[in-house]
């Protein structure tokens, strides 16, 4: 009896999961997300995948994928975080992100 192995991790994903995300479709939704903040101003995460599920034009995407390519728009510099309190779904404290002032210049990267 063989032991069953874990997919191989890449950059903390596995590559099953890496194989699955061409680069054409993280491209997509990360200027989806650009294009609802630009619309709706600043928001936590939680609104940002409620927003998003709400516009049926935007490629489709799973709330945890939503989240995965924020934050790698954040690691980019194209969010930040902003001072403004907000709050999860659950009442918990939670980040609110926005365009940051240099987001309108990386738009022409999307």
């Amino acid at each position: 009896m063989r032991a069953r192995t874990r997919p191989m991790a890449l950059d903390g994903r596995s590559v099953d999961a890496a194989i699955e995300q061409t680069e054409h479709r993280i491209t997509a939704v990360q200027s989806a997300i650009m294009r609802v903040f630009r619309e709706r101003g600043p928001m936590t995460l939680d609104a940002l995948a409620e927003a998003y599920a709400a516009t049926p034009t935007l490629p489709a995407a799973s709330p945890q994928s939503i989240r995965s390519r924020a934050s790698e728009l954040k690691r980019r510099g194209i969010l930040a975080t902003t001072n403004i309190e907000g709050r999860s779904n659950y009442g918990r404290p939670a980040t609110v992100l926005a365009l940051a002032s240099t987001a309108q210049e990386a738009s022409c990267l999307f």
